[in-house]
């Protein structure tokens, strides 16, 4: 048994939710996900309660896993001796959809994960586009109500009922976790799962409304998910291998984001001889890859601004003119306030922080990020650059009233000073 920081702990919480509400809600069935889900939280309860106490046990994933059995079959036990006519609760799932889908999915068979065939579940086009993207970031990914409501620019109460819509949803029309017909997987539940995996890896990216800026768990997650789905013959599509290859060119970076003390360091400021090569030549291959065919999304886009940077041999060296061109069609093709205000930030590298600022001041494509953390620090970014220090200081103050992760209040008292 040992102490671990709080921040470990939460981390570890919310990946092993995730992987505990797929493990028990595949052998259970769907119908008793509620149950499922109740279990994981006692279980987590319990380790709240114990583990300050004893310390964090040598393996805390079995000892979570052992702990949501027990806390299941303690409430089907309570629920038979309630309604002694139900069913029994825990069943196989049946797995004659898996038999004949096999042929379709061929020998790799990542949907074996068991995180994976929860985003299939949460995806089901019984359900609309936003309740299955709601659904699989709390279930499969484990991000909080709060996560996502940040993560979609949406208030946390909208984000709950769609939770409870889209679980009774899926009750009533009696959903179960089996593999779809491979062109069903294709067109209409795979780019919903594209999407929760770029929303999760974001999440652990950099997190600056959370209490960890910088969650790399999450980004690990999200690098499984990809590689399983560019892995497989029916997912492995130009848009899989486009954020596959995204997401890779980004997690190269990670090694250099922090100094030894924990420090976070902005682009510029990155020893590019730190960044994980391994990472990147995967990143270019699946670019590569995702550039065979017509099809274009904003996986596509990214990953290609992505590329520029991974190209640059230094800071200095990038082409920001050609970063700028990728983000006014991204803009133009995939609007969005995160897209609208990175364009801006390629503008100021590109033609200064004058030019940055009255485009800022003359967009209103961004006033979802209005008051946010994000908003604020890079209006400062953009007075001090331009000789502003007094509305620069002015800005990295609201900033900091909002950040949460102590290395990016630092980050940002260092800016400001």
């Amino acid at each position: 048994m040992s102490a671990a920081p709080a921040p470990l702990i939460a981390d570890l919480f919310r990946r092993e939710y995730a992987r505990l509400v797929a493990l028990l809600a595949r052998r259970a069935g769907a119908q008793h996900i509620d149950r499922v889900e109740d279990a994981v939280q006692d279980a987590l309860l319990a380790a709240l309660r114990h583990w300050p106490i004893d310390g964090v046990p040598r393996q805390p994933s079995a000892w979570l896993l052992t702990a949501a059995r027990n806390a299941y079959a303690d409430r089907v036990r309570k629920h038979r001796r309630e309604v002694p006519c139900d069913e029994p609760a825990e069943a196989a799932p049946p797995a004659a959809a898996d038999a004949a889908h096999e042929g379709a999915f061929g020998a790799e068979r990542a949907f074996d994960d068991d995180q994976l065939r929860l985003m299939l579940y949460c995806c089901h086009p019984a359900l609309p586009a936003e309740q299955q993207l709601a659904l699989t970031l709390r279930l499969a990914c484990g991000l909080s109500v709060e996560e996502i409501a940040a993560a979609l620019f949406v208030a946390a109460p909208t984000i709950a009922q769609r939770l409870v819509r889209a679980k009774r949803r899926l009750r009533e029309a009696g959903v179960e976790f089996e593999l779809p017909p491979a062109a069903e997987l294709a067109a209409q539940r795979l780019p919903v799962m594209l999407d929760a995996i770029y929303l999760l890896f974001n999440a652990g990216y950099l997190s600056p409304e959370s209490d960890v800026a910088h969650r790399p768990n999450l980004c690990a997650d999200a690098l499984r998910f990809a590689d399983g789905l560019a892995a497989l013959p029916a997912t492995a599509l130009p848009r899989t291998q486009a954020l596959a290859a995204l997401l890779h060119l980004l997690a190269a970076r990670l090694p250099a984001r922090r100094t030894a003390d924990g420090r976070l360091l902005r682009l510029e400021e990155q020893e590019r001889a730190r960044w994980d090569h391994g990472l990147l030549a995967a990143g270019l291959r699946h670019f590569a890859a995702s550039c065979r065919g017509e099809e274009l999304t904003r996986f596509h886009v990214e990953a290609a601004i992505a590329a520029c940077h991974a190209r640059a041999p230094t800071f200095a060296d990038t082409d920001w003119d050609e970063i700028l061109a990728h983000y006014d069609q991204l803009v133009a093709l995939f609007p969005s306030p995160a897209a609208h205000l990175s364009r801006l930030i390629a503008l100021r590298h590109a033609h200064g922080a004058a030019a940055a600022l009255l485009a800022l001041e003359a967009s209103h494509e961004m006033d979802a990020l209005e008051g946010q953390l994000l908003m604020h620090a890079t209006r400062a970014e953009f007075h001090a650059a331009a000789g502003d220090p007094a509305q620069a200081e002015r800005e990295y103050r609201l900033a900091l009233a909002r950040v949460r992760d102590p290395q990016l209040r630092a980050l940002l008292e260092a800016r400001l000073r």
